[in-house]
């Protein structure tokens, strides 16, 4: 079983380049997954306030719910050569206005400002890699299986960076933690960007045939249904690990473990590697509306239960089972947007969903942060069932409707081999 799992990702990675972009891409995403909480401990160390801290964190958050999807547009349009330019040094740029109005103590609107624009110069170099995936690989299976790969990517940029700035904030400072974050992730945006010979065509130079354009250009002006569809199962997801996050540290203080917050946040990303590594070959030929059905109910009876939950050692076991459960339900919806989508939009498409998780973990942080204010260490776990529950929800229509919409003729079938008929 496992030689064939990675004979799947070594079929996929022998095709020139492959590697060379996904590392480079893997790269790409340090700066996204330790803005926050690099953030949080540069404020925090400058002012002592985690609640400030947390504001301008989530100024963060709002700036990428905002610039992510017209940062991805304008790829689809223009081409990755011709806008990751522009977006690394606006990224730049910012990320020095934000650690210097932090440094010199500027007025805190300033603070608030500047993050948000950290926040709108953030490209999703996940969404990049994965349209370079889907212009290279011409079999859905295989396509699928690259998508697998980078959702573990995505998980696995997570488990590694912010402990990583946390160590160097803590250890040299907040700035080095902070900096540390920001230029990684541009030196890997900046890999990307070299690597010229597996950048997708923009849409400038795809053409629309005759009668097909002007249709063409008024699905382009709207967001594709199938991403209406999937977004709230993201936000869903979004709920529970925001909740789990703050949960996990009010659970190991009650109990009188701090540290051990840590571990059942290494737990939750442990199970969801281990599903994801394993999911994308064995579900290769499942249909696409299929697997967003089957992990969606998957993801709501499973997790709902943590509700239950009152000892630490339980708690723990149930965030290794949720990790199981959740980079398929993140996989498949993925799959299913590559399929559906007209290539023409289909970084745009890509990004979407990553703005449906970071809006669900601000809200899900935010409420279950109340609820255990007001109520026990266990009471932001009800946030996990009902996140839980809404993506069972979500997934459960999707599935069942394909996120079937038009598409231009013959792309579809092309690019998906006849999968779209059998979703």
């Amino acid at each position: 079983m496992a030689i064939r799992l990675l004979g799947s990702y070594a079929d996929i990675l022998s095709n020139p380049g492959t590697v060379a972009f996904s590392v480079a891409g893997w790269f790409g995403r340090v700066s996204r997954s330790t803005a926050g909480i690099a953030t949080v401990l540069l404020v925090a160390g400058a002012t002592q306030s985690y609640a400030l801290a947390g504001l301008v964190s989530g100024a963060i958050i709002v700036g990428i719910a905002v610039g992510g999807p017209l940062w991805s547009r304008a790829v689809d349009a223009r081409g990755q050569l011709a806008v990751l330019p522009i977006g690394l040094v606006a990224s730049t740029l910012s990320a020095v206005a934000l650690g210097t109005v932090v440094i010199v103590d500027a007025p805190e609107w300033s603070w608030f400002v500047a993050a948000f624009l950290v926040g709108l110069t953030s490209i999703d170099m996940g969404s990049l890699a994965r349209a370079r995936w889907s212009g290279i690989l011409t079999k859905p299976s295989q396509r699928h299986t690259a998508l697998a790969l980078e959702s573990v990517n995505d998980e696995l940029v997570f488990v590694i960076g912010p402990p990583v700035v946390t160590v160097l904030a803590t250890t040299l400072g907040p700035v080095y933690g902070f900096a540390t974050g920001i230029a990684v992730g541009i030196l890997g945006g900046v890999a990307l960007l070299l690597l010229r010979s597996t950048a997708p065509r923009p849409a400038a130079v795809i053409p629309d045939a005759g009668a097909e354009r002007t249709s063409a250009a008024r699905r382009r002006a709207r967001l594709p249904g199938v991403v209406i569809g999937i977004l709230p199962m993201y936000f869903g997801v979004g709920l529970v690990f925001g909740s789990v996050d703050l949960s996990a540290v009010s659970v190991s203080a009650f109990a009188g473990q701090p540290a051990s917050a840590g571990l059942i946040l290494a737990v939750l990303a442990l199970g969801s590697v281990v599903a994801g590594i394993a999911f994308g070959p064995l579900s290769a030929s499942w249909p696409a509306g299929r697997r967003v059905l089957v992990t969606g109910i998957a993801y709501a009876l499973v997790i709902p239960w943590i509700v239950l939950i009152r000892d630490l050692g339980t708690l723990t076991a149930a965030v290794l089972l949720a990790g199981l459960v959740t980079t398929p339900v993140l996989i498949s919806g993925i799959s299913l947007i590559e399929v559906r989508v007209d290539r023409r939009r289909l970084t745009e498409a890509l990004s979407w969903p990553s703005v449906g998780l970071a809006v669900g973990v601000t809200v899900g942080s935010a409420v279950a942060g109340a609820l255990i204010d007001t109520g026990t260490a266990f009471s932001g776990l009800t946030v996990t069932a009902v996140g839980a529950i809404v993506t069972g929800v979500a997934g459960a229509v999707v599935g069942l409707t394909g996120g079937r919409e038009p598409t231009p003729a013959g792309e579809a079938s092309e690019r998906t081999g006849g999968s779209r008929a059998r979703s």
